[in-house]
């Protein structure tokens, strides 16, 4: 009879020194990490929790400046009418124009931090807007003003398109949702705080100008934090197959750098050439043809809008503290709706991926923006009734409720649904988040060309009915996402190699082109 010899089995301990994972898990309590990381110290994977969320924070409300700096100049509309000689309608295109230039240009700071570095273009951008905040509230013509405006749209917008990239360098993918949501709902309270905090200060000043004032120390503040607590997060990091290899070696003893080495060191990041970065600005509009980020951002974009109009100071004749008032509600719906959203889509993703048995699919994410469509249409459509039912002149709070549901339901529809573009595209991560917010603001301007008459012309109820069946049109391109986004996305991996390829050889000839 042969006797048959058991091959031992390991244990978890030799299988992680097998591999030569014995830093990571003893920095991370874990190796089931993705990406994996290295075991260098200047890792931005490897960064203290303390590190990572300092600058998470610092990096979402720098997101969060964006939209707000727009919004911030809507309690001031009527002053505006008075100093500069202009009409309501005329007051309105300083938010409406800065509004397309936060979604241009940040087109061009994409492929520049690239080359350069998120530090310097951080620090760059904090500063310049600091200044030119300031500048604004010496303007003394309607035209001047505009062209500040647009200037601090042009230098605050770097985190729309960078902003999301930082994110997934410095966070592994399990914890990406829960991040990206507190990137994402500082970016969607944006128009809603701005108009809270500025009403009360310009009513209580009666200047305008304390508007930029106010936004050039914050500003100022926040470049400050930045020299302190934004280190480099582009990180060329080794392959661990290439462990032992004197050029990418794990070793942290032989490794000149060091932790602050992300503080202090400044490098070109890229080598490809300054000429072709007109291309590489409008290169990322190819990812619109790609449904699995043209959808989702449609759908994000739509109830984005919708449920950011207001109309209570009109209806209730309210002074200016008392329109910026009408913004709490928004702000805590959508501060309440995001730790469901973050944390809760984590955790459904987590079920998921156990049953799947470590199968991972960006669409399991999507049905859990559903119920955000359907509360947002509920909280839209409580906004119009009341509004509509309530007589005028007398204050009421029941539309502020509905304004405060539907701000819920958004939180969970923008982070689903920009978390799923960007898991959907690996290996462009920033261009997904680029065209994400691109498509939301494109969308977003547009709505105060047609709100007013809409809304005239409709009735309140009527108009919020239309409203919110595009939100509801929406939904149908997440749940087409859910249903057709695999095969999408296998499909757009054999087009991104293809692409890949091309792009690779385009550049070896062009870089042949400059040695002649």
């Amino acid at each position: 009879m042969a006797i048959t010899e058991e091959k031992p089995e390991s244990t978890l301990r030799e299988d992680v020194v097998n591999a030569s994972l014995e830093k990571v898990l003893a920095r991370h309590g874990r190796v089931d990490l993705a990406p994996l990381p290295s075991d260098l110290p200047e890792d931005p994977l490897n960064w203290s929790s303390f590190r990572k969320n300092m600058l998470l924070a610092l990096v979402a409300f720098h997101a969060c400046l964006g939209p707000f700096s727009a919004a911030c100049v809507i309690p001031s509309f009527e002053d505006f009418v008075v100093d500069f000689g202009i009409t309501l309608t005329e007051a309105s295109y300083l938010v409406s124009v800065p509004i397309v230039f936060l979604g241009t240009i940040p087109l061009l700071w994409a492929p520049v931090s690239k080359r350069i570095g998120r530090r310097p273009v951080y620090l760059v951008s904090m500063l310049l807007s600091s200044a030119l905040q300031l500048a604004s509230a010496y303007c003394t013509t309607y035209g001047t003003l505009m062209t500040c405006r647009v200037l601090v749209s042009v230098f605050i917008c770097p985190p729309q398109s960078i902003g999301a990239s930082t994110v997934s360098e410095v966070f592994f993918v399990h914890q990406k949702g829960q991040k990206m949501g507190i990137w994402a709902l500082l970016v969607s309270v944006g128009p809603t705080i701005a108009p809270l905090i500025m009403g009360p200060l310009v009513y209580h000043t009666g200047q305008w100008q304390w508007t930029f004032y106010f936004l050039a120390i914050i500003n100022f503040a926040h470049f400050v934090l930045y020299i302190f607590f934004c280190p480099e997060t582009l990180f060329d990091r080794p392959e661990r197959s290439k462990i032992g290899s004197p050029e990418t070696t794990m070793d942290e003893e032989t490794n000149t750098g060091k932790w602050y080495t992300p503080y202090t060191t400044f490098r070109i990041h890229s080598t490809e050439p300054w000429i072709r970065l007109p291309l590489d600005v409008i290169s990322p509009l190819r990812f619109l043809l790609k449904p699995t980020i043209l959808l989702p951002g449609l759908a994000y974009a739509i109830t984005f809008t919708y449920t950011n109009a207001t109309l209570l100071g009109q209806k209730y004749l309210l002074n200016t503290q008392q329109v910026g008032l009408q913004f709490v509600a928004p702000f805590l719906g959508a501060l309440l709706g995001e730790p469901i959203a973050g944390y809760g889509s984590d955790r459904w993703m987590q079920y998921r991926v156990r049953k799947a048995g470590g199968e991972r699919e960006p669409e399991w994410r999507l049905p859990f923006a559903i119920p955000g469509f359907l509360i947002a249409i509920v909280g839209l459509m409580i906004f119009g009734v009341q509004l509509q039912n309530t007589r005028a002149g007398v204050w009421n709070v029941t539309p502020d409720v509905g304004s405060g549901i539907a701000l819920f339901g958004l939180q969970l529809v923008t982070t689903v649904c920009t978390t799923y573009a960007i898991e959907s595209q690996p290996g462009h991560t920033g261009q997904a988040a680029l065209m994400v917010a691109f498509i939301r603001q494109m969308y977003a301007f547009t709505g105060p060309f047609y709100f007013t008459l809409q809304f005239d012309s409709m009735g309140t109820v009527n108009a919020c009915g239309l409203l919110s069946g595009l939100i509801a049109i929406g939904m149908c391109f997440v749940i087409i996402c859910m249903i057709f986004g695999r095969s999408w996305r296998k499909g757009e991996e054999v087009t991104n190699d293809s692409g890949d390829r091309e792009s690779a050889i385009a550049g070896i000839l062009s870089d042949e082109k400059v040695k002649v």
